[in-house]
């Protein structure tokens, strides 16, 4: 089956906004996360992770607090989604926040 690495990159705001939404007929592996603060204070962090299968959000952090002029780094594990399935964020001050994914997709034609 045919596999595509993909970045993809958002600025977050103050109110919930998707990253990352799984294409139809595609299986997705987040393999690395970068979340950056570029502001002078720290900031944090809120994700989640939607399921479409079961239509519900779940958290995978809330308020992480990023220092000021830092980054974290997340490779402790991957995430597997398919398609339908998305991460939205959000930040505690906006526009100083960007959230960075390292994406493998798989395209899955028999995927309903």
């Amino acid at each position: 089956m045919a596999t595509k690495q993909r970045t993809i990159g958002k600025v977050l705001t103050t109110s919930n906004a998707d990253i990352y939404t799984v294409p139809t007929n595609y299986h997705s592996e987040i393999k690395t996360m970068f979340i950056a603060n570029e502001n002078g204070s720290a900031r944090t962090v809120s994700l989640d992770w939607y399921d479409l299968a079961s239509t519900t959000y779940f958290t995978l952090f809330e308020t992480y607090s990023v220092a000021a002029n830092s980054y974290a780094y997340i490779t402790d594990s991957p995430l597997f989604l398919v398609g339908g399935d998305k991460l939205r964020g959000l930040a505690s001050a906006g526009t100083s926040v960007t959230v960075t994914l390292h994406v493998e997709e798989e395209f899955v034609p028999q995927q309903v």
